[in-house]
């Protein structure tokens, strides 16, 4: 893993968060459409303060994406403002996984949000092995959602 290389996403990176979510689809056998790209590229572009996206590259190419939404709830009487993080797709390309791609964009969404008011991320685990995956890496399973809670940690 020591040639990975994880950076946050920036607006100059929207055609390439989009090429990221194509090349996930196609992956899971989802076949494109036509401007999906451009659509893509658009939507992440419009809600990105909100979207915290990390990039992961490895031997000169890209080796994969962790795009989440950060959730902002409304104030609530006597509750201290925080924010928690939703992690809708962590892809990790076929020649680059097994090396510690995807543990080292989770690592990076973590380090960020104790970096900010976010108290905790959510996922839902799409299959078994992913909720083994994130188990490993600290997350529960309160309710059936895979959660990393953050309040306490340093």
């Amino acid at each position: 893993m020591a040639d990975v290389v994880i950076r946050q996403a920036g607006a100059d990176d929207a055609l390439l968060v989009a090429a990221l979510h194509l090349q996930s689809a196609r992956d899971l056998a989802v076949p494109p459409e036509p401007g999906y790209l451009d659509r893509v590229a658009g939507v992440w572009l419009s809600e990105r303060p909100d979207r915290p996206t990390w990039i992961a590259q490895s031997g000169g190419s890209h080796a994969g994406l962790l795009e989440a939404r950060r959730i902002r709830p409304l104030p609530w009487p006597r509750r201290p403002d925080s924010s928690w993080l939703h992690i809708g797709l962590l892809f990790v390309a076929p020649d680059h996984r097994g090396r510690g791609v995807g543990r080292a964009l989770v690592e990076a969404a973590v380090e960020w949000c104790c970096a900010t008011d976010v108290t905790r991320i959510r996922l839902a685990a799409p299959d078994a092995a992913a909720k083994e995956f994130y188990e490993r890496l600290g997350f529960t399973a309160p309710g059936g959602l895979l959660e990393y809670d953050l309040r306490g940690r340093a």
